[in-house]
């Protein structure tokens, strides 16, 4: 952190003053805030949403663009995108509809036959939470189920490997199932923002679901060879049982918050899918979904859907609604102004010709991979520096320079785009890597050595994945 104040300023200050041949003194100077602004990023020297406004308000009194320009992006749609989600998830999470989907799913007949069942019962919940909301208030939800399935279930307890095992599970699934939409993972929304705003190009939430899913389900079912329970056998299964429906009862019949977050989510997945679905259905554009398209797009849906939450009441003797302001300030504002900053200088570096030459430059570097090879090394580099930052700071790096060494080199932009994204939420290796990684160390019960070894084998078995899931789309 320490050492960020220092080399972040010293790296900027060189840049500024040292000439860098065959670009624009704006380029120039931009590439000076980005030095400063990734550095910042990897060492957290001040807060990553702090760095994010930084960044471009720097770039107001260098002269490298007028100031509605730079901040333009900050009113990207993508951005109230984000807000909308955040506000369902928060209202899933107030309401406890999230506890109770996992409470119904871990009662069900079954489930808990064996403990290779309970795994994938608590990893599948975990994955299919975490394609909505974010992947920490998933983590955060499902760890005390875990810790407390682990309460009640003696051959688990006394088993240190088995418990840091299955809190590793937890973790990693609600990482690996924000892969699955869209919303599920900043990084997503960062790729189709960036790809938007840089190329006009855009990947529907069906298309991006087409990619996502079978990567989440392919992913999962590696999970849980790779976490598996080895050797245990339950004796008390009806023990357990027990325990969680007692858990279930006690939350009593659905309430008012409830069934209205449950409506608005569902009328949301309806409207995001609806459009590619009819259009898949009926061979092409629908009157329907030609009327979406132009009067509620996707960001439009996530909006007023999230807006909603402030209206459909829950008791309206005493105006108690399903969300308060109060309540909403609690979302991830930090991740929303560190994508909005990701998407002012990532246009910057479009419109100085700072990508051009970066691409370029890169280009040279690598020589001619190809469209695969340029794939390949976007998956391994995103990979690389996910482990040592923030996934969100990942993918503002990654996604516009993967884009422009592909405009250099003339190749197709979205599947590099693509496979940039989805490789940005990987990284699973150590605690910092990822929010819920941390969570699941802050237990106590997961050693570090155990988080290493799990973690290098999912980030191997997800680049191979995501590879694979690429080619098999776009070849």
């Amino acid at each position: 952190m320490r050492l960020g104040m220092i080399l972040g300023p010293l790296a900027m200050a060189i840049l500024l003053i040292w000439p860098v041949p065959g670009v624009s003194v704006e380029a120039q100077r931009l590439a000076a805030v980005l030095a400063l602004a990734i550095i910042f990023w990897m060492t957290e020297a001040i807060p990553m949403a702090a760095t994010a406004l930084l960044a471009p308000a720097l770039c107001i009194p260098l002269g490298i663009a007028k100031d509605k320009e730079i901040l333009a992006p900050f009113a990207s749609p993508s951005i109230f995108l984000f807000i909308g989600s955040f506000f369902l998830a928060e209202a899933m999470r107030k309401h406890g509809l999230d506890r109770r989907l996992a409470l119904w799913l871990l009662t069900q007949r079954g489930v808990l036959r064996s403990p290779l069942t309970l795994y994938a019962a608590l990893g599948g919940m975990t994955a299919l939470l975490s394609m909505w909301m974010s992947n920490v208030a998933t983590t955060a939800v499902m760890i005390p189920i875990a810790l407390g399935v682990l309460t009640t279930t003696p051959q688990l307890a006394s088993r240190p490997r088995a418990q840091a095992d299955i809190i590793l599970l937890i973790a990693f699934a609600a990482s690996v199932g924000g892969l699955g939409t869209p919303v599920g993972t900043p990084p997503n929304i960062i790729g189709i923002g960036f790809l938007r705003q840089l190329t006009g190009q855009s990947v529907s939430f069906l298309d991006w679901m087409k990619l996502g899913v079978p990567l989440v389900i392919i992913l999962m079912v590696f999970l849980l060879w790779l976490l598996r329970p080895r050797g245990i056998v339950f004796t008390d299964r009806h023990l357990m049982e027990d325990e969680l429906r007692q858990q279930r009862a006690a939350l009593g019949p659905l309430r008012p918050g409830e069934r209205n977050t449950a409506i608005l989510f569902t009328l949301a997945i309806v409207l995001w899918m609806y459009p590619g679905l009819s259009e898949i259905i009926a061979g092409g554009p629908t009157a329907s979904s030609l009327w979406l398209a132009k009067h509620l797009p996707e960001e439009t849906v996530g909006l007023l859907c999230g807006l909603l939450v402030f209206i459909l009441p829950v008791n309206l003797r005493e105006w108690r609604f399903s969300l308060t302001w109060k309540e909403a300030e609690r979302i991830d504002w930090g991740t929303i102004l560190l994508f909005a900053g990701g998407l002012s200088l990532g246009t910057l570096i479009f419109n100085t010709g700072l990508a051009k030459a970066m691409g370029n430059g890169m280009s040279a570097w690598m020589g001619t991979p190809g469209l695969w090879g340029l794939v390949i090394a976007g998956i391994l580099l995103s990979l690389a520096l996910s482990e040592a930052t923030s996934n969100t700071a990942s993918a503002n790096v990654m996604v516009p320079l993967m884009i422009a060494v592909a405009q250099a080199g003339n190749l197709p932009v979205i599947p590099v785009a693509m496979a940039v994204s989805l490789a940005c939420s990987f990284g699973f290796m150590l605690p910092v890597s990822t929010a819920p990684n941390a969570l699941a160390y802050g237990t106590g019960l997961v050693p570090l050595t155990r988080m290493m070894r799990a973690g290098i084998g999912l980030d191997i078995a997800g680049a191979v994945a995501i590879f694979l899931i690429i080619w098999v789309v776009y070849h």
